[in-house]
């Protein structure tokens, strides 16, 4: 429901609300009319922050009863009025029981100590969504409520609006208990508008997950103190939010983007951001960081397993479905939140380390990198955008006005909050050296972009706030630089509902719902159409479960590796936290679930050794020995290969080859023993697989499934699923070819070890030729093409079909290898047929060229479908002219 906002639109100006607070002990700050009220000084700041550290933690039930105490005594007076949204008494938080946690007090054991609390673990519960798949814009323009507010603000409680802090600024350092003196400095002192991540993330975290009860607390006690003291402008909760709320135990983990992308099934984003946006309220946070709008051009980049793939309407799609999901009809369903869609822009086409320089031409900008963030603004209507870190074209783009004024605002036209990469300001004068220190940057940033907030990572620094305030009061930068950005900040404030009676809190009612089971399937399902079968030479897969079958590699013993990066922390879990232990008995490895599959009565089938260690270049010999043995005895090998966690620039690699020793593994296997051999590939980018690719009879590309991927992989192995996952990216065969794509230009060679759009199933298909209504595509003229899927096997099958258009020439720019228009993913029953269609129009194909025009030459437009398979097929259209044009989108 909306805010009852009540009209005060007769009244002339507002006053301060710092000049109507009640002196409420040491919670009392000066009464000075905000027109005189000076900005707290560098030296203050910094000596408030000194006495933090020192100070006693507070446990939260204690500090949850004092905060409503102080509550109390910060009522509105009768006499004064405060701005709309503020004129009323703020809520105490909803109570969510906490019982006392029996854990030792100690850090860095092979077995820390867990949460011991639990969601309700209910099996199904109804919908709790308004609207499904209808998006909201962000506003075009800011209610007069909000403004009434904004303007009332003093400049530091502006600027605290701005400032996001990370949550282990907030806790002790030696207890990790809620520091209620740091809470009350960061809140009252310097005014936060928003905390980012949570507690397990921090180096003062008391366990490796927190249970949502527990971070519901944590957050409604902030929240309380923030409704109480500062600005009184209610916080926002941050989380990395790229598959679900990976951070909160328990919550349902989806696989990463990059899977998604390869069940060519939009509604599979959607589904793990409507669950994820649920378990993220539970736990009383609002703003979700994701989802990626970046294509993963270079297949070394880190973050590629983020991204929804290379192709720009496969991402288009993928990532607007996503920012449904999380944010549905936000601002009236509380069940939802906003999305901040990462990372502006060309993230992905970088040329050396995670944070180095990109280099992308205006045209493809333009062209491909765009209108994936096109689409997650207006066709998902997201709420936020975060900025890239580094460079791009040799220019910082965390103080580009092209990028992120000319490009974002006004030929995107987002009208939403604009974050900034975390610590990006550092970096801008440490790393990038485009400034000349701290104040400069802010300076910059400020100056020539229209950045909304800025994301304090570092917490001793501060060092935004106080440069920002210093600027304004110099007369550096404009006041109304940092209204304009407040105004946006506090709007998305309000349409989340923040300013309603107990919305700035977690809700318990969702609490019970976290891990439902009815989730947990919802994110098999995803794992069960993204599994990619890219080889199956001899049919080795399906498994029988009467095969003697030998399991090798550590992938298939640990929930962990099937998670990767943003799983349990940002890095993933670590060795030191025991395994799996710190999932609390969530999750299955591929082993438990091919003994679920299989059954007991087979158990004796199957054998599991791990092989070989990840971070060790050999295995003893005698080890192997004893392998070889084991593989003598079995009629087939499945071998799992891959990767550690990792994320962002911990990821970087200078090869993209795959560990030599898990190679040489598989190699040294081949020759010892003659029995075929199955791969699955556990790993969020495409690794070189040398002569793994030809060893292999099979192989079956898993990507990051997450913590619940071992049965639909398990069911996979043993043909209880029929893969039908697509490549969303070119796998490369050679280190070369680690930028290749399905849309570079027509000329260059592209042989990669498999195509864009790749993927085998179980059952043989046969397509038809393709049929159209007309042979000629022309404006204003849908074309409707048509073409029959057949199933010649023994197994139902999910068929995706991919249709491609290419130019036989163009003048301005060289037509591209293949550009992906439409897709499609049909069931076809066992001996049966079925129809697909899809209508194509002649305006969607100009292209831009260096006056960022859209045209097209008149000239043949093949049109493919299935390319690079047996199964492809080729129509040729004429493609009439269409000269410059304006259309509703650059795109």
């Amino acid at each position: 429901m909306e805010p009852n906002i009540v009209d005060q639109s007769e009244e002339t100006g507002s006053p301060s609300i710092s000049a109507h607070r009640p002196e409420v002990g040491k919670y009392t700050t000066s009464t000075t009319d905000s027109a005189t009220e000076t900005a707290y000084s560098s030296s203050s700041a910094a000596d408030a922050y000194d006495n933090v550290s020192s100070a006693q933690p507070v446990d939260i039930n204690d500090a949850y009863k004092k905060v409503g105490q102080i509550n109390q005594l910060l009522r509105p007076t009768k006499t004064a009025r405060l701005p709309e949204l503020l004129d009323h008494t703020p809520p105490p938080p909803p109570q969510i029981a906490l019982p006392q946690a029996n854990y030792p007090k100690q850090r860095n054991r092979l077995h820390p100590a867990l949460d011991p609390l639990m969601p309700g673990g209910v099996d199904m519960y109804p919908a709790i969504e308004q609207q499904q798949l209808q998006g909201n814009d962000a506003p075009a323009k800011i209610d007069e409520d909000v403004w009434k507010l904004v303007e009332s603000l003093s400049v530091d409680e502006k600027v605290g609006q701005m400032t996001q802090i990370h949550v282990g600024m907030l806790l002790d350092a030696h207890t990790g208990d809620l520091n209620m003196t740091a809470v009350e400095y960061w809140v009252d002192q310097v005014k936060v508008g928003s905390v980012v991540d949570t507690p397990g993330n921090s180096a003062h975290s008391q366990f490796p997950l927190y249970s949502p009860q527990r971070l519901a607390n944590i957050t409604n006690t902030v929240q309380q103190v923030s409704l109480a003291r500062g600005s009184r402008v209610p916080l926002v909760w941050a989380m990395d939010a790229v598959r679900g709320a990976s951070y909160v135990k328990h919550a349902t983990m989806f696989p990463m983007p990059l899977a998604q992308a390869a069940t060519f099934q939009p509604q599979s984003a959607y589904v793990a951001g409507r669950i994820g946006s649920k378990d993220l309220r539970a736990s009383g946070y609002q703003w979700a960081l994701g989802p990626s709008a970046d294509l993963m051009v270079e297949k070394k980049w880190p973050d590629g397993v983020l991204s929804f793939g290379e192709d720009p309407m496969l991402a288009s799609v993928m990532v607007a479905s996503s920012v449904r999901g999380y944010q549905g009809d936000y601002k009236r369903d509380r069940a939802r939140v906003a999305c901040c869609v990462r990372n502006f822009v060309g993230a992905g086409q970088q040329l050396g380390a995670h944070t180095g320089m990109r280099a992308v031409s205006d045209h493809q900008l333009f062209e491909y990198h765009l209108p994936a963030f096109e689409a997650a603004i207006h066709t998902g209507g997201a709420a936020s955008v975060m900025q890239a870190s580094g460079s791009l074209n040799g220019e910082s783009l965390g103080m580009s006005p092209f990028y992120l004024r000319h490009v974002l605002r006004d030929t995107l036209a987002f009208r939403g909050v604009m974050l900034s990469d975390q610590s990006d300001l550092r970096t801008q004068f440490r790393d990038l050296h485009a400034a000349a220190n701290a104040t400069d940057a802010v300076f910059l940033a400020l100056n020539n972009t229209s950045v909304d907030v800025t994301s304090e990572e570092d917490s001793s620094s501060g060092a935004f706030p106080r440069d920002a305030m210093d600027l304004v009061h110099s007369g550096s930068l404009n006041e109304d630089r940092i209204t304009e950005s407040v105004a946006r900040v506090v709007q998305m404030k309000k349409d989340l509902g923040l300013f309603d009676s107990f919305k700035p809190f977690a809700d318990p009612s969702l609490i019970e719902i976290v891990g439902a089971a009815q989730d947990i399937e919802d994110a098999r399902n995803v794992v069960r159409e993204s599994l990619t079968l890219l080889k199956n030479q001899n049919s080795v897969l399906p498994l029988s479960a009467s095969e003697r079958v030998l399991f090798l590699g550590p992938h298939l013993n640990s929930t962990g590796l099937l998670g990767g990066g943003f799983n349990v922390h940002m890095q993933g879990p670590s060795d030191r936290e025991g395994g799996d232990h710190v999932y609390d008995g969530f999750g299955d490895t591929v082993m438990s679930g091919v003994r679920k599959v299989i059954g007991d009565d087979k158990l004796g089938n199957i054998a599991y050794r791990r092989g070989f260690r990840l971070d060790s270049s050999d295995v003893r010999a005698d080890e192997f020995g004893q392998i070889v043995r084991l593989a003598r005895k079995s009629d087939k090998i499945v071998i799992a290969l891959g990767e550690h966690a990792y994320a962002g620039a911990t990821g970087d690699v200078h090869e993209l080859a795959l560990d030599a020793h898990q190679i040489n593994f598989v190699k040294q296997l081949s020759i010892a023993v003659n029995r075929p051999i199955a791969v699955v590939l556990v790993e969020g980018r495409p690794r070189l697989l040398k002569e793994v690719a030809d060893i292999a009879d099979s192989i079956l590309m898993a990507y990051l499934p997450g913590i619940h991927g071992g049965i639909p992989i398990a069911e996979t192995l043993y043909g209880q699923v029929n893969p039908s996952g697509r490549l969303p990216l070119t796998y490369p065969r050679y280190e070369s070819q680690s930028r290749d794509t399905i849309w570079q230009g027509i000329n260059s060679e592209y042989k990669p070890q498999w195509a864009f759009g790749h993927g085998l199933g179980y059952s043989k298909m046969l397509f038809s030729n393709i049929t159209s209504d007309t042979s000629e595509l022309a404006p204003g003229k849908p074309v409707t093409l048509r073409m029959t899927v057949q199933n010649l096997g023994t197994r139902d099958q999910w068929e995706p079909v991919l249709l491609y258009t290419t130019q036989a020439f163009r003048t301005a720019y060289e037509p591209e290898l293949l550009r992906l228009r439409r897709f499609d993913k049909v069931l076809v029953k066992q001996g049966t047929a079925a129809e697909v269609a899809f209508t194509l129009t002649a305006e969607e194909l100009a292209y831009h060229t260096r006056a960022l025009d859209k045209v097209v030459d008149s000239s043949v437009v093949n049109i493919t479908v299935n390319a690079f398979s047996t199964n492809q097929r080729t129509i040729s259209l004429q493609f009439s002219p269409i000269s410059s044009t304006n259309t509703d989108s650059v795109f």
